[in-house]
């Protein structure tokens, strides 16, 4: 109980304790108060913050004669949320003042409490309510007396009772050093748990500490004792033999965490306070979760809170006892039996070396058999809809097993009377006489010719999966507690063992699932690049040394399709051509996806002609449309092939030299292509003439060289051509059909273009300020038409150079054109609104369309040089210039004809009206120094007729 000082008298008396006492100097300063006011009574309620109490500290009473009625609540404490009178008093922080014959709910109180009136007045320390100073009657409470005392009284409660919390937790903490003292020479667990009961009620000002332990899975009443020692052994049979469970405690063991409650809350009712007039309660877990091995309960007859201090010390005790508890039932329970230890280690071994439930389950069925004595088991295994699944025999004859199969295999486990049990209780199960009971089907039994049985519930954690069923078939079988307790041991080991199995079947399942993926296209579920690079490594530096042969495979205008339907739709027709390759390839070829629409395929064995075939057969594999959201889309490939041995036996050579005929493929558009040597040292190596590109971009290795452009009706030159070499440090100047498909694919286009135009437009203005009016043409790329920022960075360059927009001409081809039609007729008249000229290039080799001719804002065709070659020796040829030319003059366009190699040719065109001419026999292309020279120095074919 909690500590009331009563200091009486007319005149107050000093202190007898020291001046540093502070409990000792509120009392005095109480007894000067109360004389000084005349009060009846004056008492110190202690805030603890924490908690929301108010805690009775001390209280100073007149001795009149006449006694002062003492309600039993002002002697314990009490929560604020309980008193009305004292609660205003501390969330308001200003005085209050009750009075018995008032309305209000702190007038009630006081009448209840048999008080006529009261004033309440906050201690404060730096802000902090600390306490309530109370005076009775309310007339006392003098202001001026309060201004003066209330501070002081403030600071001495709070130093007060500071030191006397100190005082508490000394104790607390002897106490807990004692029942870590006693744990060692307690006489048995009961004694250590009435004497641990018995310290606690008496530290903890309640009546009666009770511990609670959790048997077979249910949280069992087993000691109680009372802060006076008494055992009423009337009351302590109710107590252990208790037909419910007390709410408070179960919900504790549930949670796991500390609890208190007052009666009919919900958690303390019923039969509890009925029968133990409890009207508060605390309880904490015994131990830690959320292996708990009960619960720790102290309770009031008396409605109270509990403080800081109680809740600490009833908690560090709670974990103490747990501790305490487990370790010694843990003890008792392995030196019951030798053989107990023995099974769990064994079964720890061999546990060990199970993967999966299955054969986990078969190891401890094995253990509980050793255990108990009995001659055959089974691990029964649920299936993930509820049915009996696999089953795992040990030492079972195979007519029984076929019994088993065919009464039990597939049957809804909810129907075994056995399973329900398990799945309620998740305990072993005991049966002594099968023929008895009702948890296994008579029929069954019988047939089994089982006599009793152990069934032990298959745990992982706190999942069920299953029943291990031991039985005997011989005699009827009985087991002590100490067995009955070792199978319950062996059941949680069993658990772990359960549990690693499971962990290691994951594992493994995630090692061969990271297998895969490092071998296999996440998009295509194909082969990757990995798994094809070992492959052929692997073939080809084989101490057989065999042939084979290597297929690069790269889909054409893939891009287009990214460009105009976007990725998700080129990711789906990514996943529909890899079957398509593989209907092309014999059993034990490889298909793998290198990366974005790239594909290699390995031949074991195959020649050049096999390869050819294959080559061939996926040429055709892809004709056929794919269709995607109900459109329908033509995808071809571009196939390098390289040999071994013929061309190598190195992996990164062979790879090389398939890259490199695929690109040679790619440019010719003849489908596939075996890679032959070209004398061209860097053809191995497409990366490295990539990297030197790059390089080439960034300082000035690009050159741009010019071709003349003839106009055959008046003789002169009127334009050039800008075409782009490569002065190469190692390998000379190189030309177009070297580097471009290779800046094309990286991304390079747009700064190898914009470099071009710069450089032919500055030369241009050059050219100009000499006087000559000529015109540049610089050819565009599908990147570059696709570059919406483009027609910008024109006008930019034509503003800064000062070139008029009508002096450039950019040349398109064909594919260009049909590369994204939406977006190509953007960028195409923003140029035209420039001024800037267009020009369809190698017109008549590509999708050849007249309705781009109609739609599209180009000013020029420029035909092909295939169309010219034959000119003059084939009648068709030149039925295709002259319908080219009258289509071009029908539509208003200008007529470029490229490729005349020599006079006869050239009069030919002119002859027929054509407008413009270039080729070699007109000029070769040169370099931009060259052009004034030649221009001034030339004498022009056209003087020839």
């Amino acid at each position: 109980m909690s500590e009331v000082w009563t200091h009486s008298g007319r005149t107050p008396r000093p202190p007898s304790a020291s001046p540093y006492d502070a409990q000792a100097a509120v009392a005095h300063l109480l007894a000067r108060l109360r004389a000084a006011a005349g009060a009846t009574r004056v008492s110190v309620w202690v805030h603890e913050a924490t908690t929301e109490t108010l805690v009775p500290f001390t209280q100073s009473v007149r001795d009149s004669g006449e006694p002062v009625f003492e309600h039993p609540q002002l002697r314990t404490p009490i929560a604020v949320r309980r008193s009305p009178f004292l609660s205003a008093a501390v969330e308001s922080r200003q005085a209050v003042t009750a009075r018995a014959d008032g309305r209000r709910a702190p007038d009630r109180e006081l009448a209840e409490l048999g008080i006529r009136s009261a004033h309440a007045e906050p201690l404060l320390v730096d802000g902090e309510v600390v306490g309530v100073l109370t005076v009775e009657p309310s007339a006392a409470a003098a202001p001026h007396l309060l201004r003066q005392v209330a501070p002081k009284l403030a600071v001495a409660t709070a130093e007060a009772w500071e030191r006397r919390s100190e005082k508490r937790r000394l104790r607390q903490a002897s106490v807990l050093l004692g029942l870590i003292e006693s744990a060692a020479q307690a006489q048995s667990m009961d004694h250590l748990l009435a004497t641990a009961c018995r310290q606690l009620a008496e530290l903890g000002e309640v009546e009666r500490v009770c511990v609670f332990l959790v048997e077979d899975g249910r949280l069992v009443p087993r000691m109680a004792s009372y802060a006076d020692g008494r055992r009423d052994p009337a009351t302590w049979e109710r107590f252990r033999n208790a037909p419910v469970g007390l709410q408070l405690a179960e919900t504790v063991l549930r949670t796991g965490q500390p609890l208190a409650a007052d009666r009919d809350s919900g958690l303390l009712s019923g039969w509890w306070v009925d029968q133990f007039h409890i009207a508060s309660g605390l309880a904490v877990p015994l131990g830690r979760s959320p292996n708990l091995a009960g619960v720790l309960t102290l309770d009031s007859t008396q409605v109270r809170p509990f403080s800081e201090d109680v809740r600490r010390l009833a908690a560090a005790a709670g974990a103490h006892l747990g501790g305490v508890i487990e370790q010694a039932r843990t003890s008792q329970a392995r030196a019951t039996s030798l053989d107990t230890a023995r099974v769990v280690r064994q079964l720890l071994v061999d546990g060990a070396q199970a993967t999966g439930v299955a054969e986990a389950a078969e190891v401890l069925a094995r253990a509980v058999q050793r255990l108990v004595g009995t001659e055959r088991s089974a691990a029964y295994l649920i299936a993930d809809d509820d049915r009996i699944g696999e089953v795992r025999h040990v030492d079972w004859p195979d007519t029984h097993k076929a019994v088993i199969q065919n009464q039990l295999v597939g049957q809804p486990a909810a129907d075994v009377a056995l399973w329900r049990l398990t799945t309620e209780e998740r305990l072993p199960v005991f049966v002594e006489d099968a023929g008895q009971s009702q948890l296994l089907d008579p029929r069954l039994v019988a047939a089994l010719d089982l006599s009793s049985y152990v069934s032990v519930p298959l745990l992982s954690g706190d999942r069920l999966l299953g029943l291990i069923v031991t039985g005997s078939v011989s005699d009827r079988m009985t087991w002590s507690a100490s067995v009955r307790e070792s199978v319950r041991q062996v059941t949680l080991e069993g658990s772990l063992v359960i549990q690693n199995a499971e962990l290691r079947a994951v594992e493994q399942l995630r090692l061969a699932q990271l297998a895969t993926e490092a071998h296999h296209d996440p998009l295509t579920g194909l082969a990757n690049r990995r798994r094809f690079i070992e492959q052929l490594e692997a073939t080809v530096y084989a101490p057989a040394q065999p042939s084979c042969a290597v297929l690069m495979i790269d889909l054409d205008r893939f891009k287009e399709i990214n460009d105009s339907f976007g990725h998700s739709v080129g990711d789906d027709l990514l996943c529909l051509v890899g079957p398509r390759l593989a209907q092309a390839l014999r059993p034990g070829d490889l298909l793998a996806r290198m990366g974005g629409d790239e594909f290699a395929v390995l031949l074991p064995g195959a020649d050049r002609e096999q390869a050819r075939a294959v080559a061939a057969a996926i040429g055709a594999a892809l004709r056929e449309a794919f269709v995607l959201g109900g459109m329908s889309l033509h995808v071809d490939a571009s196939v390098g092939i390289a040999l071994c041995p013929e061309h190598g036996r190195d992996r990164s050579l062979l790879l090389a030299r398939a890259d490199t005929a695929m690109y040679g493929a790619k440019r010719g558009r003849h489908g596939f292509e075996v890679w032959a040597p070209d004398g061209t040292p860097d053809s191995r190596d497409r990366l490295q003439t990539l990297e030197e590109l790059r390089t080439a971009l960034d300082t000035d290795q690009l050159d741009v060289h010019y071709q003349p452009k003839l106009d055959l009706r008046t003789g002169t030159v009127t334009g050039v051509e800008a075409l782009v070499r490569w002065n190469h440090p190692e390998r000379g100047l190189l030309f177009p059909d070297v580097f471009l498909p290779l800046a094309e694919q990286a991304g390079l286009m747009r700064r190898l273009a914009l470099r071009v135009l710069e450089r032919s437009l500055r030369d241009l203005r050059g050219w100009r300020d000499a006087g000559h009016d000529l015109s540049v043409a610089v050819n565009l790329s599908v990147s570059n038409l696709q570059d919406v920022g483009l027609p910008e960075q024109v006008a930019m360059l034509l503003d800064a150079v000062g070139v008029p927009a009508g002096a450039l001409v950019l040349e398109i081809t064909e594919d260009v054109l049909m590369a994204d039609a939406a977006r190509s007729q953007q960028v195409m008249a923003a140029l035209r609104a420039l001024g800037v000229r267009l020009s369809v290039d190698d017109y008549g080799t590509g999708y050849s369309s007249l309705t781009y001719l109609r739609a599209l804002p180009v000013d020029e065709l420029k035909l092909d040089r295939s169309f010219v070659t034959s000119l003059t020796t084939d009648r068709r040829a030149a039925a295709i210039v002259r319908s080219t030319l009258q289509l071009s003059r029908d539509l208003g366009m200008c007529l470029v004809v490229e490729g005349v190699e020599d006079a006869e040719t050239l009069d030919a065109l002119r002859a027929w009206g054509c407008d413009l001419a270039q080729g070699y026999h007109i000029a070769r292309p040169m370099p931009a120094a060259q052009v004034p020279g030649w221009l001034a120095l030339q004498r022009v074919p056209a003087q020839r007729s």
